[in-house]
C-alpha cells in the first residue's frame, strides 16, 4: 500500500478542524457554566440607573417575599422594583441566585404572580393587562430578570450586558 501525502493531508487538517473545534466547545461551556460572578449591585445598578422618574420604587426583600413567595436562602441577592400605584403593574425583580438549578423555582413564582396579576387586572385594565402579557422573565444560568413596564426590553438589554 502506498502513502499518498495529498490525500492524507487534507484528513489531518480535517481531524485537526474537528479537535479545535472540540477545545473551543469545551472550553466556552466552562466558561458561561457557573454564571456571573458578580454581585447584585454591580448587575442590577446599570438597570436602576434607566428607571424612568416615578416609574417604580425600591422595595425590600421581605416585600419581594410577600409578592412571589420566594425563599432567600437560595438568593445572592434580590432588587425588587415596584410602581406605588395599586392601579399600576410596572415591577421589576433582578435575582441573583446561588446554585443555578433554582432557576426554574423562581421563574415559576413569578409566572405565578404574572398570572395572578392578569387575572385581576384582565376585566378592567386593558393596558396594563397588556403589559402583563408582554412582560420579560429570563434567566442566564444564575441570575433571574422580570419586568413588567413599558421600557422592558430597554432595561432587560440592560440587564442582560450587565452580565
Amino acid at each position: 500500500m502506498k502513502f499518498d501525502l495529498k490525500k492524507n493531508k487534507y484528513l489531518y487538517l480535517e481531524i485537526l478542524c474537528v479537535i479545535v473545534l472540540l477545545i473551543f466547545i469545551i472550553v466556552l461551556c466552562i466558561s458561561r457554566s457557573g454564571g456571573t460572578k458578580k454581585s447584585i449591585e454591580e448587575i442590577s445598578s446599570p438597570v436602576i440607573k434607566v428607571l424612568q422618574d416615578n416609574q417604580m420604587s425600591k422595595k425590600t426583600n421581605a416585600d419581594a417575599i410577600k409578592a412571589f413567595g420566594f425563599d432567600l436562602s437560595k438568593t445572592d441577592g434580590i432588587v425588587y422594583y415596584e410602581n406605588e400605584n395599586i392601579m399600576e403593574v410596572s415591577e421589576m425583580v433582578i435575582i441573583k441566585l446561588k446554585d443555578s438549578n433554582d432557576a426554574q423555582e423562581f421563574k415559576t413564582l413569578i409566572e405565578k404572580r404574572v398570572e395572578e396579576r392578569k387575572n385581576l387586572y384582565k376585566s378592567y385594565a386593558p393596558e396594563q393587562y397588556a403589559l402583563l402579557n408582554d412582560c420579560i422573565i429570563e434567566s442566564s444560568s444564575n441570575a433571574i430578570f422580570y419586568c413588567t413596564a413599558k421600557n422592558a426590553d430597554k432595561l432587560f438589554e440592560i440587564f442582560k450586558n450587565s452580565l
